[in-house]
């Protein structure tokens, strides 16, 4: 008894819905909204942040902002390799800098970035050569390498080769451009 009862109700309250919503006009399909792009991408090839015509290589995205900043800490560039694989265009650099803190690094990585824009990715590791007595200005051996301290890195991405190249496969880490970290 029960059961036919409230096979009853719902049968009375399927037919309501449908009588109901006989009248309306059913929509299979509502439209995304749709966003511009965020301002931290630009074409390839532009000066200055400002996008300016086409790019030379169509597709090539850059990523972040490329203004050195107005200060930056002393630094000095002790090793610099070129490096091309995957069709990637990437420099390994050696600074020495008597900075130590996170924030100088920073600024340090977006010299670097605005120097080295035309690249598509580049890493830095921070070290100071002050308290190495055998430390040759021109020249740096191997086992001056082994001995220096190292206070931090940095990772800058140009453009999503570089990001691939650095081994982030699917996006980058942030849309800065550079990733920087102190040793602790």
């Amino acid at each position: 008894m029960y059961r036919a009862v409230a096979l009853i109700l719902a049968l009375i309250a399927v037919a309501f819905f449908a009588v109901r919503l006989a009248g309306e006009p059913v929509r299979a399909l509502q439209l995304p909204e749709v966003r511009l792009a965020p301002e931290a991408f630009e074409t390839a090839g532009a000066e200055g942040g400002a996008t300016s015509g086409q790019a030379p290589d169509v597709g090539d995205t850059k990523i972040g902002s490329f203004e050195a900043p107005e200060r930056v800490p002393d630094y000095e560039i002790l090793d610099e390799r070129v490096i091309e694989r995957d069709g990637a265009r990437a420099a390994r650099l050696l600074l020495d800098t008597r900075s130590r803190a996170e924030e100088d690094f920073v600024l340090i990585t977006r010299d670097l970035k605005a120097r080295y824009s035309d690249y598509d990715a580049v890493s830095a590791v921070f070290t100071d050569t002050e308290d190495v007595l055998f430390y040759d200005g021109d020249k740096l051996d191997p086992l001056t390498r082994d001995v220096l301290a190292f206070y931090g890195g940095a990772l800058i991405f140009n453009t999503y080769d570089g990001v691939y190249y650095l081994g982030y496969v699917y996006t980058p880490p942030n849309t800065h451009g550079y990733y920087v970290k102190a040793a602790d």
